[in-house]
């Protein structure tokens, strides 16, 4: 698997690779992708609020992943 390939979990933070996630959502902001159903559910009845904590997190986690190159696990 090609590590540019993944994307981050905007709820836990985990590493997943598009091809592969069976959990997806699409908003104003785009697609996104989830390492499971739950955390997709997490995040669609999520308010403003707590959406705006999420990408934060998901913003420090994708520099982390750019920057070391290495899979982010659920924290």
């Amino acid at each position: 698997m090609n590590e540019s390939q993944q994307t981050i979990d905007p709820v836990c933070g985990k590493s997943v690779h598009p091809d592969e996630c069976q959990s997806i959502s699409d908003d104003e902001k785009g697609t996104h992708y989830f390492c499971s159903k739950d955390c997709q559910n997490k995040f669609e009845k999520a308010d403003a609020k707590t959406k705006k904590g999420f990408w934060a997190r998901y913003t420090e986690r994708l520099e982390d992943v750019q920057c070391s190159r290495t899979s982010q696990e659920c924290r």
